[in-house]
């Protein structure tokens, strides 16, 4: 977490004059899947979006298979709650066993997207994750792609790799699952998270999540592990 170095529309890590973007859909896919060690590599400057989920990189894993390793996985179990702010969104971390992670959606300009979404991560909940989260497509507003379209940007973005939403209730396509928006920043949360380097025991709550407030979140994790390796 601390290599992040840009939160903006997505997260991006960087470290020795390198950086690559777009790194929380695939990380999604790991920790969801309980992939503790991958070797990835990249060419270019960032992951590729797909279809703008976590479900290309969770089918492939799949496909390609997992090896059970001979030691434990490492999993980062805190005594006390840990939470973070960033403007008006907020994400806490608090003890317990198991790991589960849950968003609220709320937005000014659409009062109707209102939503919540929990699911719980691991080894046995996979299948939950495959059906609820990991196809949940990044979103964004119909005005915001056409201002975005109008600068010259997001020339790489199409309808196969977005739900673009027009209040209160039209959508580019299908839902591919309950409030798939919130589903979505479950998804990222997930990917952000796994820059703590660990498995994460505990339950995770965050209202009006971002990559922002994800990726302070894992630091304060991290920072936290640290002080109580060296404490014990």
């Amino acid at each position: 977490a601390e290599n992040v170095v840009d939160t903006a529309r997505c997260t991006r890590l960087g470290l020795e004059g390198e950086q690559i973007s777009t790194v929380e859909h695939l990380l999604c896919a790991l920790n969801g899947l309980s992939v503790d060690n991958a070797l990835i590599e990249v060419e270019g400057p960032e992951i590729p979006i797909l279809d703008g989920s976590a479900q290309p990189f969770a089918e492939a894993i799949l496909a390609a298979g997992r090896v059970a390793q001979e030691r434990p996985a490492a999993i980062i179990r805190i005594e006390d709650t840990i939470s973070v702010e960033a403007g008006a969104s907020t994400a806490t971390l608090t003890p317990g066993e198991g790991f589960h992670v849950g968003a609220e959606t709320q937005f000014a300009s659409w009062p109707e997207g209102r939503a919540t979404v929990d699911v719980e991560i691991g080894p046995g909940a996979e299948d939950g994750f495959l059906a609820r989260i990991a196809p949940a497509r990044t979103f964004a507003f119909r005005q915001e792609v056409e201002m975005l379209l109008a600068a010259g940007l997001a020339k790489g973005g199409s309808l196969d790799n977005a739900l673009i939403i027009t209040p209160p209730y039209e959508f580019s396509s299908e839902l591919r699952c309950p409030c798939e928006w919130c589903a979505h920043k479950v998804l990222d949360m997930i990917g952000d998270l796994a820059l703590t380097g660990f498995r994460l025991a505990g339950t995770v709550r965050a209202l009006r999540p971002g990559h922002q407030i994800n990726t302070r979140l894992a630091a304060a994790i991290r920072a936290a592990d640290a002080r109580a390796s060296q404490e014990s």
